[in-house]
Parts: C-alpha cells; structure tokens; sequence
C-alpha cells in the first residue's frame, strides 16, 4: 500500500467504528498523527498545521459525544428555563388576576411565578437531555466528515511531500482537487490552503513560514466550518443558542482552557463569540486564536497521554511510521 492508501485505510476504519465514543477517539488521534507527520516534512518551526488544532477540537466533541457535559447542560437549561418561567408565570398570574377578579394581585404573581418555575425548569431539563443526546450524534457526524474530507487530503499531501514535492507531483495533487467553492462541494479553499503549506515548505524565512501556514490553517478552517454548518446549527436548539455559546463552549489547547463567549486576552478587538451557531461569529474567534497561540508549544502536545493509542488499520500497523512521543505512541 502507498503512503496515502495506508492512511485513508485507517481513516475508513475510525470513522466507520460503530462505538461513538472510540470512533471520536480514534479520530482524534489521528488528527494528532497527521498533524505529527506534516509537521515533521514540513517543518516544525513554521507552527501547527490545521490537523495540530483539529486534535483539540476533536478532543473537545468527545465530551458532548460521550455526554460528559450532561450534568451542566441540565443545571444551566434547568435554571436559566426556570427564572424565565418564574417571569412568565408571575405576569400570567397577575393578568389571570385581573381578569379573573382574584386578588390580591400579588398573591396571583406568586402562585404564577411559582408554577412557571416548576413548568420552565422541568421544560429545560427535557431540553437539555434531548439536545445533547442528539448534539451528540450530529457532532460525531461532523467529526467524522472532517477527517475523511481534510484527511484524506492531507494523506495525499504527505505523499506528495515524501516523494519530494516535485513539479509533476503538485500539478497531479491539484487536480485531484475538486474545482469550485465549498458551498458547492468543491476544494479551492483546501487548494489555497495546500499551496500555503507548499510556500511554507520552499521557504528559508522564519516568519514566512509561520505567515503562510497561519493562512494555510484559517482557510482549511473556513472550508471546515462551511462543510459543518448544517451539523452545528442542528446540534444547537435555537432557543439556547446564546445561553450554550456563553456558559457552556469552551476551547481547550492542552491544559489551557479558554471560553469563546470571552474575547481572547491581548487581542485589542472584540473576538468573543454571542451565537456560536453563526458562522462569521465561529470565524472571528477561531482565526484570532489561531492567530494568538499559532507559537505555543501546547498545540503540538498529545491529546491523550495516559491513554496508549488503538491500533488502525486493518493489518495493525500505524500508517505513520516516524515514531510520536512515548507517551502517545502507536502500540
């Protein structure tokens, strides 16, 4: 098998493993290999590649897939539906009141308020447990359809880059791009992203290298994030879009945790995000990241390293053969 078949063979393996836990996990240990193998032929200088901060995006989706955030989605839908039919149900109250002739009013506000935050509460915590059970569906969908589109790419690239990035090579990578926007299936923004990678790769300047990689990652990105929009906008309930994105979304890079309702710390320009569920709002924060922390040494850091890594691929060996850290290393 070429280069590029051993992983798109370990690609159709993770994301077709019928457990949703182990195909996120394997999923993103794949994304820490890839990002491993580019930045070896690359050039680790230059800073991460796309798949160094899919890792941790990918780290991130197992919480909601394998439903560890259910207990603060329940407690912040619970309360946060609760105080609005407290609202609701003192104003009823009130308005019942009058129409009723009950009095005192009061009295009618509190019976009200008191049965709307029974009403709301048990409403939100209904909500609550049906959107992460369906979120976490739809994320592992997503999930796997960022790895097999960029992946397998990615695998093709690596090929390319082993074989020494000849002319031939890179006319023969291209066309095997599908020509013409992402809203319309096409890879121009991944060939953009490629030829960045490419400049990076012919390039002796420092800071060129870090610049056209930077560029390289915020349009594979965007390319992800058009691809994802119907998952996310279904995986969030319009109605608890901006109380999800403020309290409960949260961007990990090692043990550095950040929140996106937040901006970003030494940026002089708004960057946090209201709605994640809107795409110009993800593309502020997540370009601004990549921007902020594209020379810190955590992105690189493996994303399980008390746990050792699954064996891909149906004859067991890793289709990256340089060896990772002892600590994230292909049994």
């Amino acid at each position: 098998m070429t280069i590029s078949e051993r992983w798109i063979t370990a690609i159709e393996d993770a994301c077709t493993e019928p457990d949703l836990a182990r195909s996120n996990q394997s999923i993103t240990r794949l994304h820490y290999l890839l990002s491993e193998a580019l930045a070896d032929r690359l050039g680790r200088e230059g800073g991460p590649n796309f798949h160094s901060w899919a890792v941790w995006g990918s780290r991130k989706a197992g919480v909601t897939i394998r439903q560890e955030d259910l207990d603060s989605a329940i407690v912040n839908a619970t309360t946060t539906a609760g105080v609005v039919g407290s609202v609701i149900g003192a104003a009823t109250g009130v308005l019942a009141g009058r129409w009723l002739h009950w009095g005192p009013y009061y009295s009618t506000a509190v019976i009200g308020a008191g049965i709307g935050t029974l009403t709301g509460g048990w409403t939100g915590r209904q909500i609550a447990i049906w959107s992460r059970e369906k979120a976490a569906r739809l994320i592992l969908q997503g999930n796997q359809t960022v790895l097999q589109d960029i992946g397998e790419q990615s695998a093709r690239f690596l090929e390319l880059l082993e074989n020494d990035a000849t002319r031939e090579g890179r006319e023969a990578f291209f066309a095997g791009l599908r020509p013409g926007s992402t809203e319309r299936h096409g890879q121009d923004r991944l060939a953009t992203a490629f030829r960045s990678y490419l400049a990076a790769f012919d390039s002796n300047d420092l800071e060129t290298k870090r610049a056209e990689m930077i560029a390289g990652n915020c349009e594979i990105v965007y390319h992800e994030h058009i691809r994802l929009e119907p998952y996310i906008r279904s995986a969030m309930p319009f109605i608890i879009r901006r109380c999800a994105t403020r309290r409960l979304m949260t961007y990990e890079i090692g043990e550095k945790v950040l929140t996106v309702g937040e901006d970003l710390p030494g940026i002089p320009t708004p960057t946090a995000a209201k709605n994640w569920a809107k795409i110009e709002e993800r593309m502020r924060y997540v370009f601004a990241l990549f921007r902020k922390f594209h020379n810190s040494p955590e992105v690189f850091s493996a994303p399980y390293p008390e746990m050792e890594m699954p064996q891909f691929g149906r004859d067991g060996r890793s289709p990256y053969e340089a060896k990772a850290p002892s600590t994230c290393e292909w049994p």
